[in-house]
């Protein structure tokens, strides 16, 4: 398991655990917050919320690792170096 999958997991557990025991104690998630708006709706907002920013970030690292031009540039490799040419093709250019 990859390093960006552990935090993905980990830090995606916590408000979904935070979510299961608000959905437990049913008293806790009807406290009002604004209106009509309940603490056990906004957590629900927010978990989904901060759940697509993460799916977001995961996916960006994800590209990154697997984009042969970010491991080209990671790697201090030219363009040229990254595409399989050599440099005795680029004369003819």
């Amino acid at each position: 398991m990859h390093r960006a999958q552990r935090v993905f997991l980990v830090v995606n557990a916590v408000p979904l655990a935070v979510g299961v025991l608000l959905s437990c104690a049913s008293e806790l998630a009807v406290v009002p917050v604004d209106g009509r708006l309940t603490l056990g709706l906004v957590w629900g907002i927010l978990q989904l919320g901060f759940f697509i920013a993460t799916t977001w970030w995961y996916e960006n690292q994800a590209t990154r690792v697997c984009d042969p031009l970010e491991q080209s540039l990671a790697s201090g490799m030219s363009q040229t170096g990254a595409s399989g040419a050599s440099p005795a093709d680029e004369s003819w250019r």
